[in-house]
C-alpha cells in the first residue's frame, strides 16, 4: 500500500495541536494573571483588615483610592471603591477611633477618637443605605454603633433581628452581640451568642471578647 508522503508530517502537526494548550485555555489564564493592581489592593486590604493590621490596611486603600476618606465622593469603580470605603471605617471601628486618618481626624484625644468613630459610622450608615453589603454590612454598622453608648440599643436590636433571622453573617458579630446582652443584664442570652460564637469561630479566643464582660 503506497502512502503520502504528506501523511507522517501531517499526523505529527494534528498530534501538536492536540497536545497544546487551547487557545481559551491561554487566554483565559493570562486574564487570571493580569490581575487589576486596585482589584489586588483591595483584597490586601482586606486581608490586612482580618489580619487586625488596621494601619497597614488604610494606607493600602488610601494608596489606591487617595479621595476614600470623603463621604460625597463616589469613583468610577463604584464597587472596589465602596469596598475600600469599608476597609477604612472599620479599622477605624476596630481601633476603637485610635487611627490617623488625616489632619482632621488624628485619633489622639477622646474626642477626636469618637469624631473618627462618628465618621466610621457615618459611611456604613450611608453604604447601607444605598442597599450595600446586605446582611455583612448590617452586623459591621451594629460593630460601630455598639461602640458609642448612646447608640447601642441600635446595635442591639439590629444583631438580635439577625440572630433571630439564623442569618448571623459572622462569629464576630455573635461575640458583639454576647457583649451587648450582658451590658443588659441578660447573662443567658449572652451566654448563648458567645457559645454560637465559638461554634462557628476559626479562633475562638475571638468570643473572649465578651467571656468576662
Amino acid at each position: 500500500m503506497l502512502r503520502s508522503p504528506l501523511l507522517a508530517p501531517l499526523a505529527l502537526a494534528a498530534l501538536a495541536v492536540l497536545a497544546a494548550p487551547g487557545a481559551a485555555t491561554a487566554c483565559m489564564n493570562g486574564v487570571e494573571r493580569r490581575v487589576d493592581p486596585t482589584t489586588r489592593s483591595i483584597r490586601a486590604a482586606e486581608e490586612l483588615l482580618a489580619d487586625g493590621k488596621h494601619r497597614a490596611a488604610v494606607r493600602e486603600v488610601l494608596e489606591a483610592f487617595p479621595t476614600a476618606l470623603r463621604a460625597d465622593y463616589r469613583d468610577h469603580r463604584t464597587s472596589l471603591f465602596d469596598r475600600g470605603q469599608r476597609v477604612i471605617a472599620l479599622a477605624v471601628v476596630r481601633s476603637g477611633g485610635g487611627l490617623r486618618l488625616d489632619a482632621d481626624l488624628p485619633g489622639k484625644t477622646a474626642a477626636e477618637r469618637e469624631a473618627g468613630l462618628a465618621w466610621a459610622t457615618m459611611i456604613l450608615r450611608l453604604h447601607r443605605a444605598r442597599g450595600n453589603g446586605g446582611v455583612l454590612l448590617t452586623s459591621e454598622l451594629a460593630e460601630a454603633l455598639a461602640l458609642r453608648p448612646s447608640e447601642r440599643p441600635a446595635a442591639h436590636a439590629m444583631l438580635k433581628e439577625l440572630a433571630d433571622g439564623d442569618i448571623m453573617p459572622t462569629a464576630r458579630s455573635w461575640a458583639i452581640l454576647g457583649g451587648l446582652e450582658q451590658a443588659r443584664g441578660d447573662r443567658d442570652a449572652a451566654a448563648r451568642a458567645v457559645a454560637r460564637c465559638k461554634e462557628i469561630s476559626p479562633d475562638p479566643n475571638q468570643c473572649e471578647l465578651v467571656d468576662d464582660a
